[in-house]
């Protein structure tokens, strides 16, 4: 019981912090924290906020929903603004406390109807439950005798005569009368009048703490101020129309959500930002023309409805060109830009389903794409193998009977998991130099791999068939051998991939998932590519001691020993069937993919400091193979580590260049046997750089033995066991 109580604290603490870091957009503690204290300089208008909070989500947790939701704040931002609006525009009685509580209550039952009717477009609901609550109490509160509206003049003697016996009033409003450029002395302003103070200490510190909470929000969010800025002073309007009922704010909210946080920071985003800043300003001062005879305000409606149809506009293309959407919401836009650009370097280009070569040992490509022989217009994109030897013969002896080629009746394999689709077993072999063109394909097999995609393996030899229609096959099945039927002068293995599932469909270029090509007797590693005309291939020999110590088994425990400390780390699944590894020692989560060639990790949440970010850091990407002198490389994402004194520029010029980088490489340097080694042992090396000069290099070892991982640097070591 004690520990659901304190459960349910912990949720509803998280949920006012939370409530108020949404308000710039942001999930983070500190800085939650600092907005809801700024709040409270004011206590009516703070206590007003926090009250509003605090209904909600007692509400919505009562309700039954999500929990979620209420910890990150998405139910409670609205009601900030509707407790602090409420505050500051009547006076307190028993009348309003129950308007209040009714106002809240409507609030909240808005941003689920706005939320549920939005969702199905993936658009989000802004501050329209705030707006729209406050029209209505606007339109409403005449009615009611025993609500007390606060007039401007009692909000100048009254009110003020009030705040300035608080202790602190005076600290509060020290910057008051200082002398500031006329923009600037706006923005401030501006900023305050969020939480519906003209305090320029309060602004200032605003914009402090978002500069230092985020240089991306903090730029953006000053860009459509500014634009805002120019656009009344070219059209003649009052300036100080800036700094009221939340006028100039829908100017500093736009820049962040458009700029920052729904679209992922990039020029275009910046560009998208200016561009729209003065359609902004047309929406703002048209709704407000059009209901000034009603008595009520707009606040951030344009806000809302210009950053609502943007986004809806943006997510009807077929193509996200300039403009690309987050696909995890850090709430952090520098992680956002850094690790979007980290993973289009390393995946973007990346194959989603990986093929392997459909054969054992070494072949040769005879004839390649659009190969010039018969692989032709819509049927270009195939190759055919052979097996050829030292001198680059096909065959020995005379060359005149099929079982002289090197090729004829070795294994074909399925180059990746699926169902045999189709077989055709009724071609005889040709004799060398002879063709069925009646047959053209022979004897073939067509693989259903269940993403789209067939792959059709002919010319193969009759009878050989190891399966049947409708089985399931393994990556590296055997299923038939390679023969000479059809049209086939002479035995080879001819592969496509295809979009349908009839035998001799229309081809389509895919590479393969990894391969070696030989060069001067060495293996040349290939991914993502497709073998050229010519060269010698074969698949990745892999190394099973590598590949059992780096394997994504769900449940697998992990006993983690560094000088005197123990952990526990667990290998889980996410929801989307992410394979994850997960320290709960010190709250870290590092993200990875074991697809059978390669380890590698995709992402890492937690601290720098834990050796999951060692570990993460150090066998960042590995080959799982037994050949040594394979250079594997790759780029770590700039979220964790900065050259010193590098981080906060880098942080302003990320949308438009990354000129700090972090190489990282590894290479299997040892190896004690080949074919069933007991050790193996990789050597690591990360380089930072700064405008392309080398900053910093850091080198470790990676040493792999049954039942055990050692990570060695020149100041720590980590040793990985496991069951």
């Amino acid at each position: 019981m004690g520990l659901q109580i304190q459960s349910i604290g912990k949720l509803h603490l998280n949920g006012v912090i939370h409530s108020y870091g949404q308000i710039f957009f942001s999930q983070h503690n500190a800085y939650g924290i600092l907005l809801l204290l700024l709040s409270m300089l004011d206590i009516r208008l703070g206590a007003g906020g926090v009250a509003a909070v605090v209904l909600t989500n007692l509400l919505a947790h009562l309700l039954g929903f999500s929990k979620a939701k209420i910890d990150s704040g998405l139910y409670g931002f609205n009601a900030v603004f509707i407790g602090i609006s409420m505050v500051f525009k009547f006076h307190f009685n028993l009348p309003f406390g129950i308007l209040f509580i009714l106002a809240v209550i409507l609030g909240f039952m808005l941003t689920i109807w706005f939320e549920t009717m939005f969702a199905k477009h993936q658009i989000p609901i802004l501050t329209l439950p705030f707006v729209f609550t406050l029209a209505l109490v606007d339109l409403s509160f005449n009615t009611f005798t025993y609500i007390i509206p606060i007039l401007p003049f009692e909000r100048f003697t009254v009110l003020l005569a009030e705040q300035m016996q608080v202790p602190w009033y005076d600290a509060v409003h020290v910057l008051d009368h200082l002398q500031l450029p006329q923009m600037l002395y706006y923005y401030l302003k501006t900023m305050a009048s969020i939480f519906f103070t003209d305090s320029i200490l309060v602004g200032a510190i605003l914009v402090i703490a978002l500069l230092y909470h985020s240089r991306i929000k903090s730029t953006v969010a000053f860009l459509g101020f500014f634009f805002a800025f120019v656009t009344s002073k070219l059209m003649g309007v009052d300036i100080r129309e800036l700094t009221q009922d939340l006028a100039g704010v829908n100017y500093i909210f736009w820049g962040m959500a458009i700029g920052s946080f729904f679209i992922i920071p990039n020029s275009y985003s910046y560009l998208l930002v200016i561009g729209l800043t003065p359609v902004l300003f047309l929406f703002y001062t048209g709704i407000e023309n059009l209901i000034a005879d009603i008595g009520i305000s707009s606040y951030t409606l344009s806000f809302s409805l210009l950053s609502i149809l943007v986004l809806y506009i943006l997510k009807q293309r077929s193509n996200n060109r300039f403009f690309n959407f987050p696909y995890i919401q850090y709430y952090n836009p520098e992680k956002t830009v850094y690790k979007n650009v980290n993973y289009m370097q390393r995946f973007g280009q990346g194959t989603l389903f990986k093929f392997q070569l459909p054969f054992l040992d070494k072949w040769t490509v005879s004839q390649g794409y659009d190969g010039g022989i018969t692989h032709l217009g819509e049927w270009g994109k195939a190759l055919d193998f052979v097996i050829t030897d030292e001198e680059g013969k096909s065959c020995f002896g005379q060359c005149a009977q099929r079982e002289e080629f090197y090729c004829y009746n070795k294994p074909v394999l399925a180059p990746a998991d699926g169902y045999i689709y189709m077989i055709s077993n009724i071609t005889d072999d040709n004799a060398i130099d002879s063709i069925n063109t009646e047959k053209n394909w022979g004897n073939s097999i067509v693989i259903n791999h269940l993403n789209g995609l067939y792959t059709q393996m002919s010319h193969l030899k009759k009878d050989s068939f190891k399966v049947r229609i409708g089985d399931y096959v393994k990556k590296g099945t055997v299923v038939a051998a390679c023969g000479n039927s059809g049209r086939s002068p002479v035995p080879h293995l001819h592969f496509q991939v295809q979009l349908s599932p009839e035998i001799g469909a229309m081809t389509h270029p895919y590479p393969f998932g990894y391969f070696f090509e030989e060069h001067d007797n060495k293996p040349l590693l290939r991914i993502g590519e497709t073998p050229r005309e010519g060269s010698i291939v074969y698949n990745v020999p892999i190394s099973s001691l590598a590949s059992e110590a780096l394997q994504a088994k769900p449940g697998r425990l992990l006993r983690v020993k560094q000088e005197n400390e123990t952990w526990l780390w667990r290998i889980a699944t996410d929801a989307y069937n992410k394979t994850y590894i997960r320290c709960d020692k010190t709250g870290s989560t590092a993200y990875f993919e074991n697809d059978g060639t390669l380890f590698y990790f995709t992402d890492f949440e937690g601290k720098k400091s834990s050796p999951l970010y060692f570990f993460y850091r150090s066998c960042f990407k590995l080959l799982l193979s037994n050949e040594k002198g394979i250079t594997i490389k790759d780029w770590v994402p700039l979220t964790k580590e900065h050259p010193v004194g590098t981080k906060w520029i880098q942080d302003f010029l990320a949308p438009f260049i990354l000129f700090t980088r972090i190489r990282y490489e590894s290479v299997l340097s040892e190896a004690d046997n080949f074919h069933y080694p007991e050790k193996i042992g990789y050597h690591i090396a990360t380089k930072t750089s700064f405008l392309h000069f080398v900053h910093q290099r850091k080198e470790a070892s990676v040493t792999i033995t049954r039942k055990k991982i050692e990570i060695n640097t020149q100041k720590r070591t980590l040793c990985i066991d496991w069951e």
